[in-house]
């Protein structure tokens, strides 16, 4: 199997941590596509894992995913790749990746055989790039077959991310008695109201103001009324 793209997910946030996997990917003859997201919020993995999922929705067949929200580093927690129907995915065992995965249908899943001399909290740079690339370029996995992984699921009125406007992405179908509308105009200045936005999630906003300030939500939390 050869591939073209690579998606990488994480929550690096600054260039220094990102630039090295670029180096990392370059050094190795990789020369397809990398797709970055370095916006997760710090330590968010239902963040992350809603990124993935939003992503592995527009790539084609063979498409690699990485993801690098790992506040585990360093622990017992495994590395692992997940083979679907579709895609690879590479990433610690964390939830991470199970959203994305388990949309598309689990096929195979590899705990990572993990090599001496890595850095105990940058196995995204050290393990996972190295393993994704090297995935796109053909070579056989090497790893041990396991059965299961941590599952993440999320859950009914869980915050799955807040953009820069502050319009919140809320999974589930809950209104909490705001106005389901259409595009945010059909209500208005500075009203709150909800709509079904483009990542195919219910977003409560308001309109030409932030409904996280005004709700006060954080990133991850579980909405039951407003």
């Amino acid at each position: 199997m050869k591939t073209s793209i690579i998606t990488i997910t994480t929550d690096l946030g600054d260039g220094f941590a990102t630039s090295q996997l670029k180096v990392i990917v370059a050094g190795l003859g990789y020369d397809g596509q990398l797709v970055e997201n370095h916006d997760v919020e710090a330590y968010s993995i239902v963040e992350g894992a809603y990124g993935i999922w939003q992503l592995a929705k527009f790539c084609p067949p063979g498409t690699i995913h990485v993801g690098i929200v790992d506040p585990g580093v360093g622990s017992e927690r495994a590395g692992i790749v997940i083979k679907t129907k579709k895609f690879w995915f590479v990433g610690p065992d964390n939830g991470l990746l199970y959203p994305a995965a388990s949309a598309d249908g689990i096929e195979k899943i590899w705990r990572v055989e993990e090599q001496d001399n890595i850095s105990n909290t940058f196995h995204g740079r050290d393990v996972f790039i190295k393993l994704a690339v090297r995935l796109a370029q053909g070579e056989k996995l090497k790893g041990v077959e396991i059965k299961d992984i941590l599952r993440l699921e999320f859950k009914d009125g869980q915050v799955l991310h807040i953009d820069h406007y502050g319009n919140a992405k809320v999974w589930g179908k809950n209104t909490f008695g705001l106005p389901l509308v259409k595009t945010f105009s059909d209500a208005p200045v500075g009203t709150s109201l909800i709509l079904n936005g483009s990542s195919d999630l219910l977003e409560l906003a308001v309109n030409l103001g932030s409904a996280q300030e005004r709700f006060g939500l954080k990133l991850g939390e579980v909405i039951n009324e407003l």
